[in-house]
């Protein structure tokens, strides 16, 4: 007995060792350009992960995530977002998966629960789009693990209409190139186990850095945020919607689009690449509408509803008008490209930080303005009779 004893002590030692071993902290500090949008730390243990994030856009929130797993399959998700101080959260989301499905409730303040049952493959990955860092270390850290240089799998984005694809391809003995459905290209700078040391945008709608510190403290970074926004300086929307609706030469235009802003990038060349299809804006593709045909220097335009892209390039750019609308801004379709316009190039009056549209209207048309950082693009137009 007087052996037993000790030896009982020693295994529960190694255990709570290895217990203790398996669990991995880190953290996050998320910029888009030179703002801050988001701070988060982790937890992960080999059931679960829990993610306590803090963000800016479009308001200060704080959300608590937490996923369970079970022989490396999710089995639950949950995230609840409440306001920094506040004793109520705002929105919560519980979310149970089986081998072929989930099921997710989605309760918004005082309005009805929303639920939604969608058929998933066993293994998904789900993805918030607000803290999107920790699982794709996850697949990462598993991509570390095997022999191969890529992997592929099956991502959930939060909120999406169905499953997408997710991949990711080992470019180094630290670098992982990070590829989704939904257009998203990261370049990840990773140690010897996966684990993320940085984030560097190359394509896609959110183009965020992510950085990993040694630690941060989330109660001061809320205050700050939280300060910073009751005084005026809070971030708001990312790429807000915004809309142009004039009369020119007799003819009534409406555009809509998304305002990104520059912070402290390079635009053109940079978060824009050259000699590709452009959105012109952020987030969902730019609409427009034109009551009379439009003539822009020989090419006809009917009046009808379309959507507005470009490709900026370093010897000129191109307006092209696309007969689909409605659709996201990654999803340009070339078949359904109506007309192809030259733009004439010049530089607005001073610098611009947010992306604008503008149309200069006169007796007999106008001129179609697009404004972002040191560069105007622009294209005149006459209303037809």
């Amino acid at each position: 007995m007087s052996l037993a004893r000790p030896l009982v002590a020693s295994l529960a030692a190694l255990l709570f060792a290895g217990a203790a071993a398996a669990q991995e902290k880190g953290n996050f500090i998320v910029r888009l350009g030179r703002d801050t949008t988001s701070v988060e730390r982790y937890t992960r243990t080999g059931a679960r992960v829990e993610v306590d994030q803090v963000g800016r856009a479009p308001r200060v929130l704080r959300r608590h995530f937490i996923y369970d797993f079970k022989d490396g399959a999710i089995t639950r998700f949950s995230m609840v977002v409440t306001p920094p101080g506040a004793a109520s959260p705002t929105q919560t989301i519980e979310a149970a998966f089986t081998a072929d499905s989930m099921m997710m409730e989605v309760k918004s303040g005082d309005r009805p629960a929303q639920q939604t049952h969608m058929a998933l493959p066993r293994g998904t990955v789900v993805v918030p789009s607000s803290s999107p860092w920790t699982m794709y270390e996850g697949q990462a850290m598993k991509l570390a693990g095997m022999k191969g240089d890529s992997l592929r799998a099956t991502m959930y984005l939060l909120g999406g209409p169905g499953p997408q694809w997710l991949s990711l391809h080992k470019s180094g003995r630290d670098s992982v190139v990070l590829m989704n459905e939904h257009a998203d290209i990261f370049h990840l700078r990773v140690d010897g186990k996966g684990h993320i040391l940085g984030v560097l945008p190359i394509a896609g709608t959110g183009k965020f850095s992510a950085e990993r510190v040694v630690s941060l403290d989330l109660d001061a970074y809320a205050a700050a945020f939280a300060a910073q926004e009751k005084q005026g300086a809070g971030l708001g929307m990312l790429s807000p919607r915004d809309s142009v609706v004039v009369n020119a030469g007799g003819a009534a235009l409406w555009i809509d689009y998304g305002r990104p802003s520059k912070r402290g990038r390079v635009v053109f060349g940079g978060i824009v690449p050259l000699g590709e299809v452009w959105r012109t804006g952020a987030n969902a593709a730019t609409q427009f509408k034109t009551e009379k045909a439009l003539d822009f220097g020989g090419t006809v335009v009917p009046a009808g509803f379309y959507t507005l892209w470009t490709i900026p390039s370093e010897h000129g750019w191109k307006l092209v008008i696309n007969g689909e609308t409605g659709q996201w801004g990654t999803e340009h379709k070339a078949e359904k490209d109506l007309y192809t316009i030259e733009m004439h190039v010049d530089a607005p009056p001073q610098p611009v930080e947010r992306f604008t549209i503008g149309v200069e209207p006169n007796d007999k048309g106008g001129t179609l303005d697009l404004d972002w950082d040191t560069t105007r693009a622009s294209v005149a137009f006459t209303v037809k009779p």
